[in-house]
C-alpha cells in the first residue's frame, strides 16, 4: 500500500507542476510542429491572433488549413507576448494575416520568440532559424527532440 501510494502522490505532484508551468506546452508543440513538418514534407505555419491560432500547410504559394485536435494547441494567455523573425511584435488578440512561425521540412524554421509573464519570471522562448529552442530560465536548447 505505501508503495502504491508513493507513486500516486509523485504522479499528481507532476501534473500539478506541469499543469501550473506555461512554458512546457509551448516547448511541446514547437517540437511536434518541427517534426510534422519534417516527417510530412510539409512547411507548416503557426498562426496566431484575433484570439485564435491555428496551423496551416503551404502548397504552391497558398496556405491551407491543417486540421490538428485542438489539444495539441497550448494555452495562450492574454498578456503573452509573440515576436517574430522580422521583429513585430503581437499579443493573442491582435489582428493578422501573417503567421507567427514557419517550420520548413528541412528542419529549419523562420525564427521567433514568445515572451511569457510575471508568473513566469519574465521567460522568454526563442525559436532560431535552425530550429533549435531555448528557454532562458534553463538556457534549454533543443533541436527536433524538445
Amino acid at each position: 500500500m505505501g508503495l502504491i501510494s508513493t507513486v500516486i502522490i509523485t504522479n499528481t505532484s507532476f501534473v500539478d507542476r506541469y499543469q501550473s508551468d506555461q512554458v512546457e506546452p509551448y516547448k511541446e508543440f514547437l517540437n511536434f510542429l518541427s517534426e510534422e513538418s519534417a516527417l510530412t514534407k510539409k512547411t507548416l505555419a503557426w498562426f496566431i491572433g484575433e484570439k485564435t491560432q491555428s496551423v496551416y500547410f503551404l502548397k504552391k504559394n497558398e496556405w491551407y488549413s491543417q486540421d490538428f485536435d485542438s489539444s495539441y494547441y497550448p494555452k495562450i494567455s492574454s498578456d503573452i507576448l509573440f515576436k517574430d523573425a522580422r521583429g513585430q511584435t503581437l499579443l493573442f488578440s491582435d489582428e493578422t494575416k501573417l503567421p507567427f512561425l514557419i517550420f520548413y521540412p528541412s528542419g529549419r524554421s523562420s525564427g521567433g520568440e514568445i515572451h511569457f509573464n510575471e508568473d513566469n519570471s519574465g521567460r522568454v522562448i526563442i525559436i532560431d532559424a535552425f530550429g533549435k529552442v531555448v528557454d532562458s530560465k534553463n538556457n534549454y536548447v533543443s533541436s527536433k527532440g524538445l
